[in-house]
């Protein structure tokens, strides 16, 4: 299997891999060996990439659940060789656990990417991915993104005064670069999650809506995506003409891209997240405290805070998620247009 010729356009290779500390052919990949029956398991049937994020945004199989589960393979029988590319995809997950949930064979695909990503940097391929990165010339050492992290990824070290992400940790659920005062913290462009490419989600949006009640909603990827796409929501005409915007995690709607929507030409914003026991990232109370804020914020103006909306809905909750959007469409429609 050759790997380069998978190489996805457009996305640029990280300028941070290390140089390799062996030499490929002698790695041993220790923590990888652990899942050999696992990975023998995979029947390669394809239902792990239905509903993958990073599928929806490349529609590349190397994106795919089984493409890394296919590298991870290939590197245990040595029919795939480490390099950069390799461990950058192997980097590229947001941890939403969809694969696993919809995996026939009960393989854990998180799981195993975890202890490929240790055994790569380990033996020195750094893939950045997903994963969160700090900017050591802004950072202030505030620690506020380490207070964030659930996954306990961030550390602060007293020494240098400096955040140091730990890459096989981080889930990238970006709570960190929302939290950040001085935009320190970021996440590479590419997977649909970055401030610019929300709002270029929506701004193509409502340019594309005349007339009816322009509504965004920001939706969390963890808990509806699967729903969304059995139900077809997302292209459908259920939901008055809103715009469902995936955004992986509520934590991830920052105070600006509510307000940018609004500047944009939304008639009502719509943030729905996991309810308050059932998030992975604490990404709901943050979204929570964002929105008592930006209501504050928006009365201030003089516009009605009611344009802003929070809803929690669990895994699986597509028909509340419908009905509470319609309803919000129609009391948007009563109010008009800012």
């Amino acid at each position: 299997m050759t790997t380069e010729k998978a190489r996805v356009p457009g996305r640029a290779m990280p300028l941070g891999a290390r140089k390799p500390l062996v030499d490929p052919r002698e790695i041993e990949f220790s923590r990888l060996k652990k899942w050999a029956s696992e990975l023998n398991l995979c029947i390669r049937c394809g239902y792990c990439y239905e509903h993958c994020p990073l599928y929806r945004a490349s529609s590349w199989e190397i994106d795919t659940p089984r493409g890394r589960l296919l590298l991870a393979y290939g590197l245990l029988t040595g029919e795939v060789e480490p390099s950069p590319y390799v461990a950058e995809k192997m980097f590229e997950c947001f941890y939403c656990g969809n694969c696993s949930r919809s995996c026939s064979a009960k393989v854990s695909p998180t799981d195993i990417f975890t202890d490929a990503r240790a055994d790569l940097l380990d033996s020195g391929y750094a893939g950045e991915g997903t994963t969160a990165r700090n900017d050591e010339k802004l950072c202030m050492a505030c620690g506020r993104c380490v207070s964030a992290c659930k996954a306990q990824a961030l550390t602060l070290d007293m020494g240098s005064m400096r955040v140091a992400v730990d890459r096989v940790k981080c889930k990238g659920c970006g709570v960190c670069v929302v939290e950040c005062p001085v935009g320190a913290m970021s996440q590479r462009a590419g997977f649909g999650v970055t401030r610019e490419e929300l709002s270029a989600a929506v701004q193509s949006y409502l340019r594309g809506i005349n007339g009816s009640p322009k509504v965004v909603v920001f939706c969390c990827s963890w808990s509806m995506t699967p729903g969304l796409q059995l139900s077809r929501m997302e292209s459908a005409g259920a939901v008055n003409a809103s715009g469902v915007i995936v955004s992986v995690c509520s934590g991830r709607v920052d105070p600006g891209l509510i307000l940018d929507a609004f500047h944009q030409g939304a008639w009502g914003v719509m943030i729905a997240c996991c309810p308050l026991d059932e998030c992975e990232h604490d990404g709901n109370y943050r979204a929570r405290e964002r929105c008592v804020s930006v209501g504050r914020l928006l009365d201030v103006l003089g516009f009605q805070a009611e344009r802003l909306r929070l809803e929690h809905f669990a895994t699986g909750e597509v028909q509340k998620l419908k009905n509470a959007v319609k309803s919000f469409a129609g009391e948007m429609a009563s109010l008009g247009p800012i």
